[in-house]
């Protein structure tokens, strides 16, 4: 599908979407009420509503990936640079989609691109949607949906038709009532119809549930259904989960979640009755490997929710579990996970087994024997508050059994048996259980005892057999450096020197999510911590810098300029020396101080070209970048370095000139 034909009078949506990007650069550089402003605004509102009558229902749909707009099927604005600048600043806002209609007014226009340029001073953040509501800025709509979704399911509430909507889920619930369970033409119309309208599954789960409900309330006097009947609904629905790719699962998935309409007022959702009966209806046929994909995805959708679904999810893997088959099957998958570098599917099966391990724990705590001794305490309390009273225990025997005693104790016995178990088959077990301690230890800010875990487990890898080896470092490399990362730049890490020494000493395996931190983060005071830290990974970290020195983001590429500067090893010259040649000055300011830094002196000659060369017609800022050469050939000295000092004496400019004085004159006076 191509653009759409142009009448006369309107210009292109190419032409349209760069005006866009370049007001929003205007937006940047102009107070609200510029005069110069208010005029491009003006031209760009006009220019938009006269588009907009070619677009279907009056309403352009863009959407926006990182450096260029998907209009249709057509990607628009690709190597323009203001269209990037844009497209990113929604990007980095999590704006998958923007939606404008004839509603919107040049004032909308102006704050919402201010509002891209970044919050003023003293004010705290907020979310695009949330912008809009409190500014009241109408006729625009910025979505987290991917945008032929929206264009496929007619999400926008201008294209809504609620009429039609109405009809077809009234049609749905009637046939997911009345028609049995099947392969026929009927059963693959209805989950057809489910797995592209979630909005309408959403719908009939909510009618499921409040029929549900009135059921368990049979004063109400309204009629209910069976429970046969609606745990065939529900099995239907889990018929249609199962056959979805994991994109379609997710969202269906969501859907049922937002379905029930219960939650707490704390944002806890509690499980009774209907949800138990909904996810085992749901899972009914599954068997243990398709539970636990559908329990990953359904994880993976909520993100950090604890809805009523998980719960129920929860409670049904217990019960699944009972013979432990599920746990080792989790494992499986996230070795394989590791082994092809798949980090959010690492993360999901992690936060599987964290569930699983949840609830072997909860089922223990509330077995007979565990309420048989918590009866026992309850009754001999009063006789052990007295004896305590009387003669207190000191207070490093209680400390020795506080939980967070007890789990130190439990991790130095494991690596203790670690390093000194001869025997394959228990390696490996020992191994294993001393892994699934490590993410806990990270969110519990349990430092200390991290560290000493770390470097334990490092000296194990130098010690035990060949084969167990990669083993161990592969424990190693786990290790979840992206929290460590984030506890290091949020100003609360528990115990800062330890966490700088573990990043001084596992820097290798730590580069490269500090490095994909540094580019991502959008936060600038975040930026400014990573850039600090960065000098703790060491000379390990210089590898995988290297790698990235050709990225095309200047600003990362700047960064990475100041990061080799600061750790100072000489293996970065030659890219310093490329970066020097950066279509970007701030680039190149950077590589001109890190060489310096470095005194390298094989980066004299490229040094010294740009101090000595000159044109008439040069741009001032030029000046900063000759005086920048200038202060790093002082730095590494030597007679080259010298003489290019003395040449750019008889320089044209006045600013080189007296730098380069300066610097020969502090020469003469050194003892």
């Amino acid at each position: 599908m191509g653009q759409t034909p142009e009448k006369k009078g309107t210009i292109g949506v190419g032409t349209l979407i760069l005006a866009f990007a370049k007001t929003f650069h205007w937006a940047g550089l102009y107070g609200p009420d510029h005069p110069v402003l208010a005029k491009r605004v003006g031209e760009l509102h006009a220019a938009f509503l006269s588009h907009l009558s070619l677009e279907p229902e009056k309403q352009l749909l863009l959407g926006i990936t990182r450096d260029k707009v998907l209009y249709r099927n057509e990607f628009l604005g690709e190597g323009q640079d203001l269209v990037a600048r844009l497209a990113e600043s929604l990007y980095l806002r999590q704006v998958a989609t923007m939606a404008l209609d004839e509603s919107v007014t040049p004032e909308g226009i102006v704050a919402l691109f201010r509002f891209l340029h970044g919050p003023p001073a003293g004010e705290v953040p907020v979310s695009p949607e949330q912008f809009l509501r409190e500014k009241g800025i109408r006729g625009v709509s910025l979505s987290s949906y991917n945008y032929k979704e929206l264009l496929s399911r007619r999400l926008v509430e201008a294209g809504r038709n609620p009429a039609q909507d109405t009809a077809r889920e009234e049609n749905l619930w009637r046939l997911l009532l009345t028609a049995d369970s099947g392969t026929g033409s009927e059963e693959g119309t209805v989950l057809e119809e489910l797995s592209d309208s979630p909005e309408i599954l959403q719908a009939i789960v909510r009618r499921a549930h409040e029929i549900g409900r009135r059921q368990e309330q049979p004063a109400s006097g309204e009629d209910a259904l069976s429970t046969d009947v609606l745990k065939n609904i529900f099995r239907r629905i889990g018929a249609l989960v199962r056959t979805l790719p994991d994109d379609k699962k997710q969202e269906v998935l969501r859907s049922l979640e937002a379905g029930s309409g219960r939650t707490d007022a704390g944002g806890e959702s509690p499980v009774g009755h209907l949800d138990l009966l909904e996810a085992r209806s749901l899972t009914e046929s599954f068997s243990d490997d398709e539970f636990l994909d559908l329990l990953a995805s359904l994880l993976s959708a909520e993100g950090k929710g604890g809805g009523r679904l998980r719960n129920a999810f929860g409670i049904i893997a217990g019960e699944r579990d009972l013979r432990e088959s599920l746990l080792p099957r989790v494992g499986e998958h996230l070795k394989e996970s590791r082994r092809v570098k798949d980090y959010y599917s690492v993360k999901t099966w992690e936060t599987v087994e964290k569930l699983l391990l949840s609830r072997s724990e909860e089922r223990y705590v509330e077995s007979d024997h565990a309420r048989f001794l918590e009866n026992i305490s309850a009754l001999r309390g009063p006789y052990l508050k007295r004896i305590k009273e009387k003669s207190p225990l000191p207070p490093a025997i209680l400390d020795t059994f506080h939980p967070e005693g007890m789990r130190r104790k439990t991790i130095v016995i494991l690596l203790e048996f670690l390093r000194s178990e001869k025997l394959e088959s228990e390696f490996p077990d020992i191994l294993e259980e001393i892994r699934k301690t490590l993410p806990n230890l990270v969110s519990r800010k349990e430092i200390d005892l991290l560290e000493i875990t770390l470097l334990s487990l490092e000296t194990t890898a130098g010690s035990v057999r060949e084969e167990w080896k990669p083993a161990v470092r592969e424990v190693l490399l786990g290790i979840d450096f992206d929290q460590i990362i984030d506890l290091a730049v949020s100003g609360d890490p528990g115990n800062p020197d330890a966490l700088l020494r573990i990043l001084a000493r596992f820097g290798e395996a730590a580069a490269q999510p500090f490095l994909d931190r540094l580019l991502n983060e959008p936060e600038t005071a975040k930026r400014r911590a990573l850039l600090k830290l960065a000098g703790t990974l060491g000379t390990a970290a210089v590898p995988a810098a290297l790698d990235r020195m050709d990225h095309p983001k200047w600003y990362f590429v700047r960064n990475l300029c100041i990061i080799l500067g600061e750790i100072g090893d000489r293996r970065a010259a030659n890219s310093l020396m490329q970066a020097v040649s950066h279509t970007d000055h701030r680039v190149r300011r950077e590589a001109i101080h890190a060489l310096g830094k470095l005194e390298a002196s094989e980066g004299i000659p490229v040094l010294g070209r740009i101090l000595v060369e000159e044109s008439f017609f040069a741009p001032k800022r030029d000046d900063q970048l000759r005086i920048d050469a200038a202060s790093a050939l002082y730095r590494i000295g030597g007679t080259e370095a010298i003489g290019y000092l003395h040449q750019a004496k008889g320089s044209k400019r006045k600013a080189v000139r007296s730098h380069c004085t300066e610097l020969l004159h502090s020469l003469q006076e050194a003892p």
